[in-house]
Protein backbone atom coordinates (compact mmCIF):
# COMPACT_ATOMS: atom_id res chain seq x y z
CA UNK A 1 0.00 0.00 0.00
CA UNK A 2 1.56 3.34 -0.58
CA UNK A 3 1.03 6.67 1.49
CA UNK A 4 -1.71 8.56 -0.60
CA UNK A 5 -3.86 8.08 2.07
CA UNK A 6 -1.65 9.85 4.16
CA UNK A 7 -2.60 13.45 1.87
CA UNK A 8 -4.46 16.48 2.96
CA UNK A 9 -8.11 16.09 2.01
CA UNK A 10 -9.67 19.69 1.25
CA UNK A 11 -13.32 19.09 2.35
CA UNK A 12 -15.82 22.73 1.28
CA UNK A 13 -18.28 22.89 4.46
CA UNK A 14 -21.79 22.08 3.58
CA UNK A 15 -23.17 24.68 6.01
CA UNK A 16 -22.29 27.01 9.29
CA UNK A 17 -23.35 26.86 13.06
CA UNK A 18 -25.36 29.41 14.67
CA UNK A 19 -25.49 29.46 18.02
CA UNK A 20 -25.79 30.74 21.25
CA UNK A 21 -22.51 28.88 22.15
CA UNK A 22 -20.17 31.80 21.62
CA UNK A 23 -16.86 30.08 23.21
CA UNK A 24 -15.10 27.67 25.45
CA UNK A 25 -15.79 29.37 27.93
CA UNK A 26 -19.19 28.40 27.80
CA UNK A 27 -20.76 24.80 28.94
CA UNK A 28 -22.16 23.20 25.91
CA UNK A 29 -26.02 22.43 27.54
CA UNK A 30 -27.62 19.84 24.98
CA UNK A 31 -31.14 20.70 25.44
CA UNK A 32 -29.83 23.99 23.95
CA UNK A 33 -31.15 24.99 20.52
CA UNK A 34 -29.50 26.43 17.57
CA UNK A 35 -29.25 26.40 13.51
CA UNK A 36 -27.46 24.92 11.27
CA UNK A 37 -27.40 27.80 7.71
CA UNK A 38 -27.35 25.21 5.11
CA UNK A 39 -25.36 26.43 2.07
CA UNK A 40 -28.11 27.81 -0.42
CA UNK A 41 -27.05 26.01 -3.29
CA UNK A 42 -27.76 22.56 -0.87
CA UNK A 43 -31.68 23.59 -0.63
CA UNK A 44 -32.70 20.98 -3.02
CA UNK A 45 -30.67 18.14 -1.20
CA UNK A 46 -32.35 19.05 1.78
CA UNK A 47 -36.23 17.84 0.49
CA UNK A 48 -37.97 15.63 3.13
CA UNK A 49 -35.38 16.33 5.47
CA UNK A 50 -37.85 17.53 7.91
CA UNK A 51 -39.81 13.84 8.17
CA UNK A 52 -36.56 12.79 10.06
CA UNK A 53 -36.27 13.18 14.36
CA UNK A 54 -32.51 13.17 14.39
CA UNK A 55 -29.31 13.94 12.24
CA UNK A 56 -25.88 12.88 12.27
CA UNK A 57 -23.38 16.44 12.15
CA UNK A 58 -20.15 16.50 11.31
CA UNK A 59 -18.39 19.75 11.43
CA UNK A 60 -14.98 21.17 12.00
CA UNK A 61 -13.23 22.37 15.27
CA UNK A 62 -11.56 25.41 13.82
CA UNK A 63 -11.10 26.62 17.01
CA UNK A 64 -9.19 23.90 18.38
CA UNK A 65 -5.54 25.57 18.60
CA UNK A 66 -7.60 28.20 21.17
CA UNK A 67 -9.50 25.40 22.63
CA UNK A 68 -5.86 23.25 23.78
CA UNK A 69 -4.36 26.78 25.06
CA UNK A 70 -6.72 27.53 27.05
CA UNK A 71 -7.02 23.88 28.38
CA UNK A 72 -2.97 24.56 29.02
CA UNK A 73 -2.18 21.66 26.49
CA UNK A 74 -0.21 23.73 24.24
CA UNK A 75 3.36 21.96 23.87
CA UNK A 76 6.10 21.42 21.38
CA UNK A 77 4.35 19.16 19.39
CA UNK A 78 1.27 20.00 16.92
CA UNK A 79 -1.26 17.46 17.90
CA UNK A 80 -2.41 16.50 21.67
CA UNK A 81 -2.93 12.63 21.99
CA UNK A 82 -3.57 12.23 25.60
CA UNK A 83 -5.74 14.31 28.05
CA UNK A 84 -5.81 14.72 31.53
CA UNK A 85 -8.92 12.28 32.83
CA UNK A 86 -10.89 14.57 35.17
CA UNK A 87 -11.47 13.37 38.41
CA UNK A 88 -9.20 11.03 37.68
CA UNK A 89 -5.38 10.77 38.65
CA UNK A 90 -4.38 9.96 35.04
CA UNK A 91 -4.45 10.45 31.24
CA UNK A 92 -6.50 8.92 28.47
CA UNK A 93 -5.99 8.91 24.72
CA UNK A 94 -7.79 11.59 22.68
CA UNK A 95 -9.54 8.88 21.02
CA UNK A 96 -11.08 7.61 24.31
CA UNK A 97 -12.40 10.81 24.94
CA UNK A 98 -15.10 13.81 23.36
CA UNK A 99 -12.44 16.09 23.51
CA UNK A 100 -12.72 19.48 20.76
CA UNK A 101 -8.96 18.78 19.79
CA UNK A 102 -9.30 15.85 17.67
CA UNK A 103 -6.12 15.04 15.14
CA UNK A 104 -8.37 15.46 12.52
CA UNK A 105 -10.05 18.64 13.39
CA UNK A 106 -13.26 16.61 12.85
CA UNK A 107 -16.16 17.04 15.19
CA UNK A 108 -19.47 14.63 15.53
CA UNK A 109 -22.97 15.11 17.41
CA UNK A 110 -26.09 13.30 17.31
CA UNK A 111 -28.93 16.44 17.32
CA UNK A 112 -32.55 16.81 17.17
CA UNK A 113 -33.81 18.04 14.04
CA UNK A 114 -36.58 20.51 15.55
CA UNK A 115 -37.43 22.24 11.93
CA UNK A 116 -36.80 23.25 8.59
CA UNK A 117 -37.07 26.22 7.28
CA UNK A 118 -35.58 26.77 3.27
CA UNK A 119 -31.68 26.17 3.85
CA UNK A 120 -31.90 26.51 7.73
CA UNK A 121 -32.01 23.54 10.22
CA UNK A 122 -33.18 24.02 13.44
CA UNK A 123 -31.39 21.45 16.18
CA UNK A 124 -31.21 21.17 19.61
CA UNK A 125 -28.11 19.19 21.41
CA UNK A 126 -25.50 20.43 19.05
CA UNK A 127 -21.87 20.91 20.72
CA UNK A 128 -20.73 22.97 18.36
CA UNK A 129 -19.72 26.82 18.83
CA UNK A 130 -20.64 29.69 16.89
CA UNK A 131 -19.73 29.83 13.50
CA UNK A 132 -18.45 26.26 13.25
CA UNK A 133 -18.02 25.26 9.61
CA UNK A 134 -20.41 22.02 9.27
CA UNK A 135 -18.64 19.68 7.01
CA UNK A 136 -21.56 17.09 6.57
CA UNK A 137 -25.37 16.20 7.96
CA UNK A 138 -26.91 12.42 7.27
CA UNK A 139 -30.04 11.24 8.57
CA UNK A 140 -30.09 9.24 12.36
CA UNK A 141 -31.80 5.77 11.76
CA UNK A 142 -32.32 4.16 15.34
CA UNK A 143 -32.02 0.46 13.88
CA UNK A 144 -28.49 0.81 12.27
CA UNK A 145 -27.41 3.90 15.19
CA UNK A 146 -28.63 2.68 18.05
CA UNK A 147 -26.99 0.41 20.49
CA UNK A 148 -28.68 0.28 23.76
CA UNK A 149 -25.58 -2.61 25.18
CA UNK A 150 -22.87 -0.73 23.99
CA UNK A 151 -19.89 -1.03 26.70
CA UNK A 152 -18.95 2.09 28.11
CA UNK A 153 -15.72 1.91 30.97
CA UNK A 154 -16.88 2.72 34.18
CA UNK A 155 -15.13 6.01 34.26
CA UNK A 156 -17.75 7.54 32.22
CA UNK A 157 -20.42 6.79 34.72
CA UNK A 158 -19.02 9.84 36.88
CA UNK A 159 -21.26 12.23 34.63
CA UNK A 160 -23.56 9.52 33.07
CA UNK A 161 -26.29 7.68 35.47
CA UNK A 162 -25.68 4.15 35.68
CA UNK A 163 -29.32 2.98 34.29
CA UNK A 164 -27.16 4.41 30.60
CA UNK A 165 -23.64 2.80 30.82
CA UNK A 166 -21.84 0.17 31.73
CA UNK A 167 -20.80 -1.26 35.24
CA UNK A 168 -17.72 -3.11 33.37
CA UNK A 169 -14.86 -2.04 35.78
CA UNK A 170 -11.68 -1.79 33.28
CA UNK A 171 -8.85 -2.03 36.06
CA UNK A 172 -5.98 -1.07 34.43
CA UNK A 173 -6.80 2.06 33.00
CA UNK A 174 -9.77 3.96 34.59
CA UNK A 175 -10.44 2.74 38.39
CA UNK A 176 -7.16 4.71 39.48
CA UNK A 177 -8.51 6.78 42.09
CA UNK A 178 -10.66 3.98 43.40
CA UNK A 179 -7.40 2.40 44.15
CA UNK A 180 -6.14 5.44 46.11
CA UNK A 181 -9.05 5.13 48.10
CA UNK A 182 -8.72 1.67 48.96
CA UNK A 183 -5.07 2.13 50.05
CA UNK A 184 -5.85 5.45 51.64
CA UNK A 185 -8.37 2.81 53.41
CA UNK A 186 -6.12 0.46 54.40
CA UNK A 187 -3.95 2.97 55.56
CA UNK A 188 -6.31 4.68 57.83
CA UNK A 189 -7.55 1.69 59.33
CA UNK A 190 -3.51 0.91 59.91
CA UNK A 191 -2.90 3.95 62.08
CA UNK A 192 -6.22 4.36 63.84
CA UNK A 193 -5.39 0.36 65.06
CA UNK A 194 -9.06 -0.71 64.03
CA UNK A 195 -10.29 -3.23 61.59
CA UNK A 196 -13.45 -2.48 59.13
CA UNK A 197 -15.88 -4.16 61.75
CA UNK A 198 -15.08 -1.67 64.51
CA UNK A 199 -16.93 1.43 65.06
CA UNK A 200 -15.14 4.70 63.60
CA UNK A 201 -16.20 7.68 60.69
CA UNK A 202 -14.59 9.45 58.24
CA UNK A 203 -14.20 12.32 56.34
CA UNK A 204 -13.37 12.65 52.42
CA UNK A 205 -12.62 15.18 50.30
CA UNK A 206 -11.78 14.13 46.49
CA UNK A 207 -13.32 12.03 43.55
CA UNK A 208 -16.15 9.88 43.68
CA UNK A 209 -14.36 6.92 43.12
CA UNK A 210 -11.97 7.88 45.42
CA UNK A 211 -14.34 8.00 48.12
CA UNK A 212 -15.79 4.80 47.03
CA UNK A 213 -12.70 3.48 47.87
CA UNK A 214 -11.79 4.48 50.92
CA UNK A 215 -15.49 3.26 51.78
CA UNK A 216 -15.25 -0.33 50.27
CA UNK A 217 -11.71 -0.94 52.85
CA UNK A 218 -12.81 1.44 55.90
CA UNK A 219 -16.73 0.42 56.20
CA UNK A 220 -17.41 4.07 56.67
CA UNK A 221 -20.64 4.88 54.12
CA UNK A 222 -22.74 8.03 53.60
CA UNK A 223 -25.63 5.16 53.81
CA UNK A 224 -25.39 4.87 57.52
CA UNK A 225 -23.90 8.28 58.14
CA UNK A 226 -20.45 6.82 59.52
CA UNK A 227 -19.00 9.04 56.34
CA UNK A 228 -19.40 12.73 54.94
CA UNK A 229 -18.34 13.48 51.40
CA UNK A 230 -17.39 16.26 49.64
CA UNK A 231 -16.28 16.17 45.82
CA UNK A 232 -13.24 17.84 44.64
CA UNK A 233 -12.74 16.56 41.60
CA UNK A 234 -10.10 18.74 39.74
CA UNK A 235 -6.85 18.46 41.47
CA UNK A 236 -5.67 15.07 43.09
CA UNK A 237 -3.96 18.09 45.84
CA UNK A 238 -7.34 18.66 47.18
CA UNK A 239 -8.21 14.89 48.35
CA UNK A 240 -7.54 13.80 51.70
CA UNK A 241 -9.18 11.84 54.58
CA UNK A 242 -10.02 12.40 57.78
CA UNK A 243 -11.20 9.50 60.09
CA UNK A 244 -11.74 9.03 63.80
CA UNK A 245 -12.01 6.10 66.34
CA UNK A 246 -11.90 6.13 69.90
CA UNK A 247 -10.17 9.61 70.52
CA UNK A 248 -7.97 8.74 67.84
CA UNK A 249 -7.43 11.02 64.43
CA UNK A 250 -5.48 10.29 61.54
CA UNK A 251 -5.44 13.11 58.63
CA UNK A 252 -4.53 11.83 55.40
CA UNK A 253 -4.15 13.74 52.03
CA UNK A 254 -3.09 12.42 48.72
CA UNK A 255 0.04 13.38 47.02
CA UNK A 256 -0.77 15.45 43.40
CA UNK A 257 0.54 12.81 41.07
CA UNK A 258 -0.51 10.75 37.91
CA UNK A 259 -0.33 7.31 37.64
CA UNK A 260 -0.67 5.25 34.95
CA UNK A 261 -3.13 2.08 36.00
CA UNK A 262 -4.09 0.69 39.02
CA UNK A 263 -1.50 -1.86 39.13
CA UNK A 264 1.00 1.00 39.96
CA UNK A 265 -1.15 2.78 42.97
CA UNK A 266 -1.36 -0.64 44.43
CA UNK A 267 2.14 -1.39 44.31
CA UNK A 268 3.81 2.05 44.69
CA UNK A 269 5.48 2.91 48.67
CA UNK A 270 3.36 4.94 50.77
CA UNK A 271 5.78 8.21 50.23
CA UNK A 272 4.57 8.14 46.71
CA UNK A 273 1.67 7.83 47.24
CA UNK A 274 0.57 10.09 50.40
CA UNK A 275 1.61 13.78 50.81
CA UNK A 276 1.21 13.85 54.39
CA UNK A 277 -0.46 11.61 57.43
CA UNK A 278 -1.11 13.39 60.56
CA UNK A 279 -2.24 10.43 63.46
CA UNK A 280 -3.74 12.24 66.38
CA UNK A 281 -4.25 10.95 69.69
CA UNK A 282 -3.49 7.82 71.60
CA UNK A 283 -3.73 4.29 69.59
CA UNK A 284 -6.55 1.94 70.97
CA UNK A 285 -5.44 -1.68 71.09
CA UNK A 286 -7.89 -3.70 69.61
CA UNK A 287 -8.39 -7.59 69.76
Amino acid sequence: MNDQWLQPVTIRPVGVVLSPLKSFDQVPKYNEESTILMRGDLLPALAGLEHFSHLHVLYRQHLRDEWKKRAGLVGDDDETLTMPNLGEPTCKGVYTTRSPARPSGIGFCVVELLGKEENRLYVRGLDAVDGTPVLDIKIYIARYDCFPHAITPLNWCQKIPLVDSSRLLHWDTMSVSLTMGMRAGQRILRDLGVSRADRKSAHVEGGHFFAQGVEGVTGCSPIDGSMTFEEKAKSVADWMVRAEADGRTVVLRMKDRAWNSSADVLSAPDDLLFESVEVLGPRVAHP
